[in-house]
């Protein structure tokens, strides 16, 4: 990551939920594009998709760094920011990057350690870093209606993740989130793939105490 300093706004465009800021580096004759996306990724369809709760936190952007709303960005031109330049992205604020395993590490299985349990609404994401890079485990229990253009929490895939989780470390969510006791936990994670193209991390059931 390189925080470049004091970056003027040139250009903003939007298309469907989603906009583009261009930012000038005069010195070096180049420019940095950072998105304001108002759509998530869906595994499923390959494809972004509305979601109102990123709608809303894509507004809570607009506000906090041009006290402006998302139509009207475009009125933000002129301004200066820092800019933090990633390998594959821009942003204006310090963004942690969650890696994804490719497709030539499925069946490997590495040891690591929990970096963070965190959990969103949507699922519950366990963190854990390999080669110096950050992945994460995810649980999930929504489902994007597509007709509603919405996630929904599913209470009974909820409950059975939250018991899946405690029977696997042996201690609730609430309780691993609230006193950070699993961070720092040596865990054995397996490089999986489903249905042969979706891959993803399974962290192993600890050891139960004797």
């Amino acid at each position: 990551m390189e925080l470049l300093k004091n970056l003027e706004l040139v250009e903003v465009t939007t298309n469907d939920g989603k906009a583009t800021l261009t930012f000038l580096h005069e010195e070096r004759g180049e420019i940095r594009e950072v998105n304001f996306n108002k759509n998530v990724y869906d595994e499923g369809s390959g494809k972004f998709i509305p979601d109102a709760d990123k709608a809303a936190k894509v507004e809570e952007w607009c506000q906090e760094y041009f006290n402006l709303t998302f139509d009207k960005l475009s009125q933000a031109i002129g301004t200066r920011k820092d800019v933090y330049a990633y390998d594959t992205f821009n942003s204006l604020w310090e963004s942690e990057q969650i890696k994804k395993f490719d497709k030539d590490m499925v069946g490997q299985i590495i040891q690591t350690e929990i970096k963070e349990i965190t959990d969103d609404g949507v699922g519950i994401h366990i963190k854990f870093d390999y080669e110096d890079e950050t992945y994460q485990s995810n649980m999930s229990y929504s489902e994007y209606m597509e007709n509603l253009k919405k996630w929904f929490k599913n209470p009974q895939k909820q409950a059975k993740q939250y018991k899946k989780f405690e029977e696997k470390f042996h201690v609730g969510v609430a309780e691993a989130i609230e006193t950070g006791c699993l961070t720092g936990q040596e865990i054995m994670v397996e490089v999986k793939a489903a249905f042969g193209k979706f891959v993803y991390a399974d962290i192993k059931p600890l050891p139960k105490k004797k």
